[in-house]
């Protein structure tokens, strides 16, 4: 069975205060359970958005999108793509992880996210393209 690719988007409910902590429990719990479940991915993060890919089995990467609907920390969720792929574009990543900040900001800026245009309304295409642009930086 072929792997599939899963990208969402979604609205941040993350405040300052606890900003880094929550990040940092996300990309903990996302990459125990995606190494255990073969599960791929790379995940954007700026003030106000999430955007993320997810590649692996079919069953998996539903139960993990499963897990992220229902967590406090998104909102207004909208899957932009669910497709079979013939190849993982993440392979190297149990979970990714870029953020707009001071050292990246360029680099958002030059695929369209900005404060006012953020990931969430992004189309698929520039957050994929953004995605594997940052992934290629050292981790």
């Amino acid at each position: 069975m072929s792997p599939i690719r899963l990208v969402y988007a979604s609205k941040s409910r993350l405040v300052d205060a606890n900003r880094r902590t929550e990040l940092d429990s996300i990309l903990s719990s996302a990459r125990r359970f995606n190494d255990q479940n073969g599960i791929t991915g790379f995940l954007l993060a700026t003030d106000g958005a999430f955007a993320q890919v997810l590649e692996g089995p079919r069953e998996s990467v539903a139960q993990t999108y499963g897990r992220i609907v229902v967590d406090p920390r998104h909102a207004e969720l909208r899957v932009l793509v669910e497709e079979p792929i013939a190849a993982r574009s993440f392979a190297g990543w149990t979970m990714g992880i870029a953020e707009r900040d001071e050292t990246t900001s360029f680099i958002f800026g030059l695929y369209g996210v900005t404060p006012e245009a953020d990931l969430h309304a992004q189309p698929l295409e520039t957050l994929v393209d953004l995605a594997g642009e940052l992934a290629g930086r050292p981790a």
